[in-house]
């Protein structure tokens, strides 16, 4: 097992991120990961004042070039439903819909 990871998130931290600008102001985060069964997508975040300038595609390239160059031909990711922003920039991106999970909870109170 690689240094720094635990066996629920085998993803390593050298592949962590910062994006810039290029006025070199932080533009946001990629943190590709991986799971015990595929790579993925992890998390990634674009700072809100810089939101909507295209900065989530070219930090979700990122990730994706990563898990290429390290020989993956398959990334996973994961968006709640109502985040439509995301998943328009995973279509862009040219990933598919291949399934979808919805969590239920009953908050029983006396």
């Amino acid at each position: 097992m690689a240094p720094g990871s635990h066996l629920g998130a085998p993803g390593k931290r050298e592949w962590w991120r910062i994006a810039y600008t290029h006025e070199g102001e932080v533009a946001g985060m990629a943190i590709p990961s991986a799971t015990p069964y595929s790579v993925n997508v992890g998390y990634l975040g674009v700072v809100p004042e810089l939101r909507g300038r295209g900065y989530v595609d070219e930090v979700l390239a990122e990730i994706t070039r990563i898990h290429a160059a390290n020989g993956e031909t398959r990334v996973t990711a994961t968006t709640d439903v109502g985040n439509a922003p995301m998943a328009a920039a995973f279509r862009r991106a040219g990933y598919r819909n291949t399934e979808i999970r919805i969590n239920l909870s009953n908050d029983l109170r006396p």
